[in-house]
């Protein structure tokens, strides 16, 4: 290795150590400048002594002389700080803070392009170092003077965490104990206070570097491996296959053989016979040898499918873990931005982080940053009010931001927003969703609240009154639902007028595979993600309810919206599956997405199998209700359906004409139809009424004659007759539908008022099926009846 690489080695190195460095010194400055606790401040100061002394000598290494002398004036007011010497003000918080920053600045740029900042660097330097001699001077007696428009204030308190919903006064929490003079809380105008940290232990841990795109690169590689598991099982499924069909095979000749022995006790001279025997016992013989070799090879085949699976699952399980980050990693950054904002707009903010130990994607953390910053910002920005504000409407003067990780499933995690600033006012929404022409006045009138905040994620839509660099321009919402769907996730919102206003945010642990459910509209596969899969059901086609023009099932005692995928997707409907079930049953998946649910008819639910994702490409970016493909076993090509794309598209939707008429077709083509035979109008009616109630299809005969001739031109399922009727009677009906041989297997069922022993006889007697008396009718029985028989 030459010197210039080596040179290169170090410079590469450095960076990596700076911004390590730089992150450490600013969360801890942050917190030293806040923090209460004498025994913390102690840690911190040290812990940021230390990380300036350390950036100090790995910049002489490499020769970046002006981050070494800044370095060097940061180390020695620390020293300082230690030895007590001297104390902290807002002034020298704010001088660190600029100087750490400018070395961040001067560090991230290529070094042709460093000089524009080496008069600043120069500047904080002086800066600093006349800080540290004018301290250093012997204390005067005395309160030491203050700057201009920096009044001497007393540490504010803490406020207690929210009070209740509408109330209108929140008590301070007891004040902690006092800190040493040189570390009390600093004041001026807009503050910024970072919520304490429990503690935690730490400890030291085995540790190698290496380069993030090559573990990106072998996570991906572990991930192929999911593709190379379905294709095994795929094998599997064909062998399977083709000894089920060996089977049947096996079963036929076997059978065959039976018949042939028959035939051969038949015939005198049976001596070709025997020599076809022969033939076909060596012929039998290789489908029983080749039966056992498949079920050799399939047994084989499924441990070895299992051996694999689990292997590979292991190791995928291993590499997603190289992949987390915790939430730690994003946290880092907040306090910093947050101190800024608050002291420009003059506000007071408490930033309270939980949840930073719990890990996720670092494809999702970097993804979520730019959201996370601009949702925090809004809150600041035109959430929390001013503290002057505050104190009229009887809050605390501290606006509190709180951001809180959760993961209530393994494959989940919530992230939750809340500032107990002013919330959002609804009708100022739905005044400009009305000016950016989204909605009309009439279509505005009918949303509901939560329908309206809603409408702050379209583009244009800003309850600031002012545009500012921070908020105010309408986009940012509209980006960051984009950014977050881009993701995988979700984002809900809900606001108490003038108590505060919380985002929630749910993404998946992990942004390259999933548990995903095949379903088929339309003749063609999709993959559904499990996260969003409520329930898998069949419906018949009596349970699909119209209200107000839209298709609804009922689940659970709640209406639910029915659609089709095929509707959705806009593709042609398919001929519905042909079926030997009694009942024509359609397969319905419930989709949720947060509060919303959709009911989508499939063609067909096929299984549930592990997701790779595949990326669409740039061109094909954003497609309406598809968030990427997948490649299946069979090397087929499936694409993963955007279920929140999905229920936002089906809003408004209902089942279509066309495919409401292939459903009734197919209902009645499925559909039993019955043949009642009855004198009685008011009987047959009883009946009729009784039958279609059930989902039977039904006409009906005024006597035995009229009955016959029905019965022999249409094509029923069964007869219900009375026996007393004139021209033909019940038991002469019967006998004559015995005697047609095209109708003789045709099921009769008896209803009638005749129940004596003898009757009971005669329409066994005829070919009955079935004997109902009227005068114990019960129509279950019945009903249980025609399910025996049809």
């Amino acid at each position: 290795m030459n010197i210039q690489d080596l040179q290169q080695q170090l410079l590469e190195a450095f960076k990596t150590e700076a911004e390590e460095r730089i992150a450490s010194m600013f969360t801890n400055l942050t917190e030293l400048e806040k923090s209460p606790d004498a025994e913390s401040c102690a840690k911190m100061l040290e812990i940021v002594y230390r990380e300036a002394h350390s950036l100090k000598g790995a910049a002489r290494s490499v020769n970046i002389i002006p981050v070494e002398t800044l370095c060097q004036e940061i180390e020695g007011l620390f020293s300082k700080l230690k030895e007590k010497k001297i104390n902290s003000t807002p002034d020298l918080f704010d001088m660190l803070h600029d100087a750490v920053g400018i070395i961040e600045k001067y560090l991230s740029v290529p070094e042709p392009e460093r000089h524009i900042f080496e008069d600043t660097i120069d500047e904080l330097t002086k800066a600093l170092s006349d800080y540290k001699q004018a301290k250093n001077e012997p204390e005067r007696s005395g309160p030491e003077p203050q700057k201009d428009k920096v009044p001497a204030a007393p540490p504010k308190e803490r406020p207690a965490a929210p009070a209740p919903k509408k109330q209108t006064s929140v008590p301070a929490q007891p004040q902690a104990s006092e800190p040493p003079e040189i570390f009390k809380p600093v004041e001026d105008v807009g503050q910024f206070r970072l919520a304490p940290k429990p503690s935690a232990k730490t400890w030291l841990a085995d540790t190698v570097r290496i380069s993030t795109a090559k573990l990106d690169s072998l996570l991906l590689k572990a991930e192929e491996l999911i593709t190379l598991k379905q294709i095994l099982n795929q094998h599997l499924n064909q062998i399977q296959d083709t000894g089920n069909f060996i089977k049947k095979w096996k079963k036929i000749s076997e059978k065959s053989k039976k018949e042939l022995r028959e035939i051969r006790l038949q015939l005198h001279d049976s001596r070709l016979l025997d020599r076809f025997f022969q033939l076909y016992d060596m012929n039998h013989d290789q489908i029983e040898e080749t039966d056992c070799k498949i079920n050799e090879v399939s047994v084989s085949m499924e441990q070895s499918n299992r051996l694999l699976g689990g292997m590979v699952d292991d190791l995928l399980d291993e590499m997603k873990k190289t992949s987390l980050l915790p939430f730690s990693t994003l946290f880092s950054i907040l306090p910093r931005m947050v101190r800024e904002i608050s002291r420009d707009l003059g506000k007071d903010v408490d930033l309270e982080l939980s949840g930073g130990d719990i890990e996720i994607d670092k494809r999702i953390l970097e993804g979520l940053k730019d959201p996370l910053i601009h949702l925090i910002r809004n809150a600041i920005d035109h959430g929390l009010e001013t503290p002057d504000t505050r104190k009229l409407k009887q809050k605390s003067p501290w606006g509190e931001i709180r951001i809180i990780v959760s993961q209530p499933e393994s494959n989940k995690v919530e992230i939750t927003i809340y500032d107990n600033g002013k919330g959002i006012d609804v009708e100022t929404v739905r005044k400009k969703a009305i000016k950016a022409g989204l909605l009309s006045d009439a279509q505005a009138a009918e949303l509901t609240d939560d329908e309206t905040i809603s409408l702050i994620f379209h583009s244009g839509i800003s309850t600031s009154p002012l545009i500012t660099e921070i908020s105010g321009r309408g986009l940012g919402m509209a980006i960051v639902q984009e950014h977050i769907e881009n993701l995988s996730g979700l984002i809900f919102i809900s606001t108490d007028p003038g108590y505060g206003t919380t985002f929630k945010i749910e993404l998946p642990v992990s942004l390259a595979t999933f548990r995903g459910v095949i379903v088929s509209a339309s003749g063609q596969n999709y993959v559904l993600p499990v996260a969003h899969i409520e329930h898998t059901l069949r419906i018949e086609p009596g349970e699909i309810k119209t209200v107000e023009n839209k298709s609804i099932i009922s689940l659970n005692g709640q209406p639910v919206s029915l659609v089709t995928l095929s509707d959705i997707l806009g593709l042609p409907h398919q001929p519905l599956a042909d079926t030997k079930a009694k009942k024509f049953t359609m397969p319905v998946v419930i989709l949720g997405s947060g509060e919303k649910s959709i009911a989508c008819i499939v063609d067909n639910v096929t299984n549930e199998q592990d997701v790779l994702v595949k990326s669409l490409g740039k061109q094909l970016k954003r497609i309406p209700n598809i968030s990427g493909a997948t490649i299946l076993g069979n090397g087929q090509v499936v694409p993963i359906l955007n279920v929140n794309d999905l229920i936002s598209t089906s809003s408004g939707k209902s089942i279509s004409l066309t495919m409401a008429k292939t459903i009734d077709m197919k209902q009645k083509e499925t559909q039993k139809s019955l043949l009642i035979v009855e004198d009685s109008f008011t009987s047959r009616t009883l009946l009729k009424n009784i039958l279609e109630a059930s989902g039977y299809r039904v006409t009906t005969a005024i006597d035995g004659e009229d009955g016959f001739q029905q019965v022999k031109a249409g094509d029923y399922d069964a007869v219900i007759s009375d026996v007393e009727m004139p021209k033909m009677n019940g038991f002469e009906l019967t006998r004559n539908i015995r005697d047609t041989e095209t109708l003789s297997d045709k099921p009769v069922i008896l209803v009638t008022s005749l129940d004596s022993r003898e009757d009971r006889e005669k329409g066994v007697d005829a070919g009955a099926n079935a004997y109902i008396v009227k005068s114990s009718f019960d129509q279950s029985n019945l009903l249980e009846v025609l399910e025996r028989l049809v």
